[in-house]
This record gives C-alpha cells, structure tokens and sequence, in this order.
C-alpha cells in the first residue's frame, strides 16, 4: 500500500448492503453496515448499522426475505426512510481519503449506493473519487489470488459443480473465519475484513499491486493499445471453470465512453470473429453476438483486476488450461489486422443503449449538467429540512421532476400538493393493485407451504403477509 502509507488519515471502509431483491436499480436497500480501519485493519471507529423500510409503491422479494431474515415491519420500527438512509449513508462515504470496500460491491454493493443516491438527489459517482476516494472490490482480488497465486488460502469446492466456491460463507468456513450470521450486514464486514487480511498475509506482494492499481490512473499507465501489449485479465466473466482468468489484447477506446477499454479474449477464435462481423449488417450486431466471439469490454473506472503479461508463465498457462500457441496466434492476427480498429469503430458507433421509460432505470441515460447537479443538491438540502419550494420546478427537467415527485412521495408525502397526490396514486395503483397482490399472496403462501416446518421461516413470510395487507390498505385509502 505505498502509494498512501504516507497519508495518516487514509482509511479503509468496509461495507455491505442487505436488500429487499437482487436487481440494483428497482429492490430496496433493507440493511447497511460499515466498519472503517486504519491500514493495518486496526478498527478505529465504532461499525455502523442503520436499516431501512421499502416505500408504499414497492413489494419486496419474499425470497429475499427468507434470506435475510430483515422483514419490512421490521425495518419500520427499527429504520428510516431512503432518503435518511442515504444521508447516513453519503456522511460515512465522503469522508476524504476513504478507500470504500466490500465483496462483489462492484457490480452490486455500489449499484445500489449509485440507485439510492441518484434516487435521493445525492450525486451518485462523487463519492468513489472525490477528495481522494476510491474503491476496490476483495472478492476480484480473491479470484486473482486462486489464478495466480494460490498458496496459503483454502479454497473451497462447490461440490454439486465440483468448481472452486467463491461464496463469501464457504470462503470464510474454509478458512475458519467467524461468520455466524450468513446474509447480516454487519457479519458479512466482518468478514471481509478478515478476507483481506487474509490475502494481505498470504499474499502481500499481489494484495498491494492490485491494491495500488484498483484507480483508473494507476491502470492506464499499463494498458497499451498502440502496440497491442496482451494483459491477464480477471473476471468472473470468464466463470470458476476457467478459474476466472484470461488472457485479452487491448485494441481501442470505446468511441463514446473513454473509461471502457474495448478487448479481446485471446482464448477464443479471432477468425470466426472476423467472418461474423464481415457477414453481419453493423446495425445487426448485438452486444452478446460481439462477446459470444470473443469482445470484452473493460470499464478502467471499476477496479478491474488487469496485469501484465509477466506475471503468468508458460507453466502457469498449462495449469489453467490458457492455450499459449492459440493467443500468440491471435494477438499476431489482431497486431498485423490493419482495419481492426476502423470496424470495431464503426460497430460501436452503431450499437444503441437500452432506453427506459421508468424514471429509476435511467441512472445511466444521460449525465447532469453542472447547472443541474448544482440544483440537485439544492434541493437535496431542502428536503434536509423537510421543506420544498416549488420555485425549483420552472427550471427543472421531466426527469428530474419526476425523480423528485417519487422522492417527495416515498419520503415525505405530506409535502405534495393535490395534483401530485393524485398522480402518486396512480403510479401506486399500477403496482399495488388487487391482481399484482393475489399474485403476491399466492408466491408467499406457496413458500409458507414449502416451510411449514422452519418456524424462522413461518413467522417471517407471516410477518411479511401482515405488511403486504397494510400497504394495500394504505393504497386504496389514498
């Protein structure tokens, strides 16, 4: 950890997220812990817990749930409404010179914190870099450790699959790792704290390297498309069958997103590559055509685990099974392929984004302005005071008045006037409806059946059929 050893008030955050369902932009945050250590692992401050409830328009997960064991009448005692929640949330986060940490935060964790604070006027990406923040994900760098140096940590075998479990829970029984209460919040830190110190034990020369390129600075100094420089790259991408590991050739920039690296997977065949895009209309090419033949994009700003080629050897490529005769192959047709650049261009060029008309999916659609972010942040000190101008709304656009109409109405619904009262209620009413809540009911009793003898599980799902009453109650009296 060189590149911060200096600095005594770097820190390390660890966290997690308890939810309500599985997709980062539409469930709900239920739970959120963090611990904050020094850069020894040296707690230094007292770990936080905060809970929070779903809003009126949303039917949490029962599967969830019974994961979880955290029920939305709970969360109603003991927690705060989103937008609360987020304010405890962002206070933790911005601190200066905070690492923030978690285990698969990167694809879902930090999801979820983006979604409740571009949800809750909080700007959703300040956080990760600002005031020199940063964040990393242990569990990629667990992965690299299985590919690349394995000693010292015992890796768990998923016995149905016969495959290595990266499962934080198997992970941590194998490495007798206290982590008693599977899916809290507060025990999953826990226990990856006492993963990376694990790592940082076993492993300390690739723990810091990859800990000092986790920053998309650090990344770019060894990423070079001019001459085509292969990397190892890691992902659960490649799945525990090829133990997450390959070996790509960084060949441009995307054309509308400088922070994606656009590669290719050296493994694959870059002949039947070539003869898809040669027979395929550019407006016919599809995201998953592109990836089945071998394209992998690499977004540098979310801590991807990329090293140089010599940290695996020939011997090394045999063990995981990395054909060396194949990549050199196709890195020396990728190298002398003249046009490459030009077409892989143009078919990015022609690739249209997904659009969505639900104003919660539209976290990536199209970034603020300055002038917009500033009024968000207006506003979000606004509602700080439980208080709201209407003076915002002449210069707002329909995505930000949308987003702050939800956001009045699953906080603070007191603060509508009638017009937005009304059209909150049909928005309720297209969700919570009399068919959408059989449907509901019927999922729950079916799980009530299959768990009639878990008395955990009974009075969790029977709980969970007393809030779903309660907020069909409450819409209908709307």
């Amino acid at each position: 950890m060189s590149d911060i050893s200096a600095s005594n008030s770097f820190t390390l955050l660890f966290y997690d997220y308890e939810t309500f369902g599985t997709n980062p932009s539409l469930d709900k945050p239920a739970q959120f812990a963090c611990i904050r250590t020094d850069l020894n692992f040296n707690i230094i401050e007292i770990p936080n817990e905060f809970f929070c409830y779903p809003p009126i328009d949303y039917l949490p997960d029962p599967q969830s749930v019974l994961i979880t064991g955290i029920t939305p009448n709970y969360t109603k005692k003991y927690g705060v409404n989103e937008f609360e929640f987020s304010r405890k949330i962002c206070k933790q986060f911005t601190k200066p010179n905070t690492c923030i940490i978690g285990y698969n935060n990167i694809r879902f964790d930090d999801e979820i914190t983006r979604n409740i604070f571009y949800r809750n006027f909080i700007d959703p990406y300040e956080w990760s870099w600002k005031n020199g923040n940063s964040r990393w994900d242990i569990l990629d760098v667990l992965r690299a450790c299985y590919a690349l140096r394995p000693d010292g940590i015992h890796w768990p075998i998923n016995k149905q699959k016969n495959l290595p479990s990266f499962k934080l829970s198997d992970i941590s029984k194998a490495n007798k790792i206290n982590h008693d209460q599977v899916h809290s919040a507060i025990s999953d830190v826990y226990a990856t704290l006492e993963i990376s110190k694990l790592i940082k034990k076993k492993q300390p020369k690739l723990f810091n390297y990859f800990f000092i390129h986790r920053n998309k600075k650090t990344l770019l100094k060894n990423i070079d498309i001019y001459n085509i420089i292969p990397m190892v790259y890691i992902s659960q991408l490649f799945g525990a069958i090829r133990s997450n590991i390959s070996i790509i050739a960084p060949i441009l920039w995307h054309p509308h997103n400088s922070n994606i690296l656009i590669s290719f997977d050296l493994t694959k065949n870059f002949l039947k590559f070539l003869e898809y895009i040669s027979n395929t209309v550019a407006t016919r090419i599809s995201y998953s055509d592109i990836f089945k033949y071998g394209i992998i994009l690499i977004y540098i700003n979310r801590c991807p685990i990329l090293a140089p080629i010599s940290v695996i050897n020939i011997e090394n490529m045999a063990r995981l099974k990395i054909d060396y005769i194949v990549c050199k192959k196709n890195l020396f047709l990728i190298r002398t392929n003249i046009t490459l650049k030009k077409k892989l261009s143009i078919i990015f060029n022609k690739i249209v984004k997904s659009h969505f008309d639900n104003v919660d999916l539209q976290l990536y659609g199209s970034f603020f302005s300055n002038f917009e972010k500033k009024l968000i942040s207006v506003i979000h000190q606004s509602l700080k005071k439980h208080s709201f101008n209407r003076i915002f709304l002449t210069v707002l656009n329909n995505k930000i008045k949308l987003l702050l109409t939800r956001c009045l109405a699953r906080n603070y619904p007191y603060l509508l006037n009638s017009k937005e009262k009304v059209f909150w209620k049909n928005h309720c009413v297209k969700i919570i409806n009399e068919n959408s809540i059989r449907q509901y009911i019927q999922k729950v009793l079916h799980l009530l059946e299959l768990n009639k003898n878990i008395f955990k599980n009974v009075l969790l799902l029977k709980d969970l059929l007393k809030y779903i009453s309660d907020i069909n109650n409450n819409v209908s009296n709307m």
